[in-house]
This record gives C-alpha cells, sequence and structure tokens, in this order.
C-alpha cells in the first residue's frame, strides 16, 4: 500500500525500482518472447487484417502524429520501455532527438545497445527528471498506471497525476502536445468495475469516439444475484493477484481522475477508449504466451509463467467485459 496518512508521502515517487525490476526485467526475459520483433509491452491499435506487428506500429505512429511529433526537434518518450518509440520517431517521423527514460536496468541496456542516433535513454524516474532544453511533444504509453503506485485513496492519485502533469506543463515548450495512453478503469470506478456484474457497467463508447462522464444501467438491472456476488469476488482476487504477482504497485486510472489532474495546464484536444484493441492484444499475446510456455519456464520459471498466464487471462475476461478499457488522451498545453 502507498504511504497513505505518512508525513513522508509527499515524497513517494510511484512504483518503486525493486518492482520495476520485477516486472521489466525479471518477468521481461519471458515477455521478450512473445511481444513481437518491436518489444512493444502495451495496446496495439488494430485494424481489419492486422497482425501484432501492424497494430503495434499503427498505435506508435498514432502517438507520434496526435503529439505533433512528426518533424520535433525534442520528443521525451516517459516510460519508453524497449525503445519501440525512440526508434520510429527517429526513422520514421524524423525527429531530431528523443529523450526516453524508463527506471528498467534492463530496459536501457538494451536500447543503449541498439545505437539508434538521436535516441537518449536514462534510467529515472519522472519525477527527477530534469530536462537539458524544452520538448515539442510528451508521449507517455501506458506508463500513468505507475505513477499513484497502489493508493486506494482517489484524492491521493489525482494528486499524483496532477503533479506529473505540472511537470510536463514546464517541460513543454508554448502550445506543446502530450499525447498518453493508459489501461483505465470503467467509468463507476474501480471498486464497482470489479464487482458489478457486466451488465450494470457504464458502457465505453464505440471504437474510436469520444468519451464522457456515461449513465449506468444499474438502475434497470438493479438486483445482484448469488452467483453476481461470487463474480464479485472472484474479480477482486484475480486483480490482487496480478497487483501480487505481476504488476506490484500499480494501479489504474479513471478517465475522469486525469482530466481532474490536468484542468488548467492542459487542453483535452481529443479523447478514445479503444477496448477493443486491448482484446485483440490480449488474444494474440496469449496465444504467443502459450506457445513459448516452456522456453519460459526455462527462463523465469514455471511459477512465474503460470502468473503471467493467469494475469493475461484475467485481462482478456476484464476487457471483453468492459471493466477497463484502453484509453488514449490528447493533450495541449494552454
Amino acid at each position: 500500500m502507498a504511504l497513505i496518512g505518512s508525513s513522508k508521502s509527499h515524497a513517494y515517487k510511484g512504483t518503486s525500482s525493486k518492482a520495476i525490476r520485477h516486472q521489466y526485467d525479471f518477468l521481461g526475459d519471458f515477455y521478450r518472447l512473445t511481444l513481437g520483433p518491436e518489444l512493444v509491452y502495451s495496446y496495439g491499435m488494430w485494424e481489419e487484417g492486422d497482425t501484432l506487428e501492424s497494430a503495434q506500429l499503427r498505435k506508435l505512429d498514432y502517438h507520434a502524429e496526435a503529439a505533433n511529433a512528426v518533424g520535433a526537434d525534442r520528443v521525451l518518450d516517459v516510460g519508453c520501455g524497449w525503445g519501440s518509440l525512440m526508434q520510429r520517431l527517429v526513422e520514421n517521423h524524423h525527429v531530431g532527438h528523443v529523450v526516453g527514460i524508463t527506471m528498467s536496468p534492463g530496459q536501457v541496456a538494451w536500447i543503449r545497445d541498439q545505437n539508434w542516433p538521436r535516441c537518449e535513454v536514462r534510467t529515472e524516474n519522472w519525477f527527477d527528471h530534469v530536462p537539458t532544453a524544452p520538448y515539442d511533444s510528451i508521449i507517455a504509453i501506458e506508463a500513468i498506471e505507475h505513477f499513484a503506485g497502489n493508493n486506494i485513496l482517489r484524492a491521493k492519485r489525482v494528486a499524483r497525476y496532477r503533479e506529473f502533469f505540472e511537470r510536463s506543463h514546464s517541460w513543454l515548450r508554448p502550445g506543446g502536445r502530450m499525447s498518453l495512453q493508459s489501461n483505465a478503469w470503467n467509468s463507476r470506478g474501480w471498486l464497482s468495475s470489479l464487482v458489478l456484474p457486466a451488465r450494470q457497467l457504464a458502457p465505453h463508447h464505440p471504437r474510436g469516439g469520444r468519451t464522457g462522464s456515461s449513465s449506468t444501467t444499474a438502475g434497470r438491472n438493479g438486483h445482484l444475484a448469488l452467483k453476481d456476488v461470487y463474480d464479485g469476488l472472484q474479480n477482486i482476487r484475480e486483480g490482487f493477484h496480478a497487483s501480487r504477482k505481476v504488476f506490484p504497485e500499480c494501479f489504474l486510472p479513471t478517465l475522469a481522475e486525469l482530466i481532474d489532474a490536468s484542468i488548467g495546464m492542459f487542453k483535452l484536444v481529443d479523447v478514445r477508449s479503444d477496448p477493443e484493441d486491448g482484446v485483440r492484444t490480449l488474444e494474440s499475446w496469449l496465444e504467443r504466451a502459450e506457445a513459448n510456455r516452456r522456453r519460459g519456464a526455462e527462463l523465469i520459471g514455471e511459477s512465474a509463467v503460470s502468473d503471467i498466464l493467469r494475469e493475461q487471462r484475467t485481462a482478456l475476461k476484464f476487457m471483453r467485459e468492459r471493466r477497463y478499457t484502453v484509453l488514449r488522451l490528447v493533450l495541449e498545453k494552454v
């Protein structure tokens, strides 16, 4: 649990280095068998006929264009992973200089071994980042889930997200843009997203549509059966398993929390809710994970591989039931 109520809470910087190393350095040995050549560990952007690889490249191009990063002088990639976006920005989108930050030493070593031109990578928490010059664009793909740890208090989460937006605002040139992608709970919030029957959750807008606050159908289907209660408890159990074994110290925001945190600093240019992108990506990851299970067990152990497969099956179930979604926001500095 995050430092709720602690006098040291002001110094809390989100997911710890230990947890990051577990997620991306230890478990990453298995993920690299399943993610494809680009090593992109975030949800792709799918169209008919896509492969995982083409969907991932479309997603990277979308964020480059949404952030006005094409042809930019300087771009910051927050949570840069194994550097796929950094490479794409310099080789395909003619960016002059890309700075990538990640807390994973293994990812930094990987990127440096590639010797991509005009790419600078740092082992660094965003909290400690000090740019040498302003950025034209900032892109953060599935990084903000790490910023508030597993703090269950909404006000404290929003405060952490706001601190990130404040720093991003100071790093950007006037009129600069940020493109952000996040796993995000249904608009009802984390607890309702886990425990309510899927039929009672507020529907997400169609793929690619604008998302706002939605009304729930709970009033029309308000009675809970015994099976609903059991399923809700199972969802909580599976969610906590994923938090302990695969994604320690992480928490998903809601759209409302991110908007509240950015008010006064950024104008919301566009927002998308794309749960089907999550479904198709997870289906592909699971297929590849099953195919590489034996080799994965040799690298990280059968128990760790089983934890990953269990987490991905749970994530696929939650995404299909619209308990959470793939949220994409475009923000412009004001």
